[in-house]
């Protein structure tokens, strides 16, 4: 029951999220070229992070202070703890330095609570882990961010991709890990 509840609230914060545009035209531009400098991978952030029984939850590159940052939410209790039970982190840090040093936030506002806890939920369905998804998408070029969702009513992978001087969003089914048009 608790699970079931779990899982009704994520779906339903996904859907109410999945309208929202992914960044303004300016910010892709400057973003897609930062990305040049950036001496880590979204899994070397991953490894570096997901120790013990913490899971990445979501993974990408940003902008902040003119700064390209890798952000790694993580999970800290992982899956099979509840999410109510559980604590919900963001790593990050400039990652055009020669060492990544992550700074970690333990969330307590409403937002990054609820959006992790969306997260933590689709993922506890599934075998599939972030860090496979992004071997598989890096295949067709550089991935920026991996997040979860709900698209057509169904759970999926949205894998940001970098290709020339745009983004262009990719899907892979949550359960299986393949590649789906929804």
């Amino acid at each position: 029951m608790r699970r079931s509840l779990i899982l009704f609230i994520g779906i339903g914060l996904a859907m109410l999220g999945s309208g929202i545009p992914w960044a303004e035209e300016g910010d892709q531009a400057a973003l897609i070229k930062a990305l040049s400098g950036a001496k880590l991978t979204l899994l070397d952030g991953i490894a570096q992070v997901a120790k013990g029984t913490e899971v990445p939850i979501e993974a990408k590159y940003e902008m902040a202070g003119g700064k390209l940052m890798l952000s790694i939410y993580t999970s800290a209790k992982g899956f099979d703890t509840a999410a109510e039970d559980n604590s919900f982190n963001e790593y990050i840090g400039d990652v055009t330095t020669t060492t990544w040093a992550p700074k970690k936030e333990v969330f307590a506002d409403l937002k990054h609570i609820a959006r992790s806890a969306q997260y933590h939920a689709l993922l506890s369905m599934t075998k599939v882990g972030i860090p496979a998804i992004i071997q598989k998408a890096s295949a067709q070029g550089k991935v920026l961010s991996v997040k979860e969702k709900v698209r057509g009513g169904k759970p999926v992978f949205e894998v940001m991709m970098v290709q020339g001087d745009t983004l262009k969003p990719i899907f892979y089914d949550l359960v299986t890990g393949e590649p789906t048009s929804s």
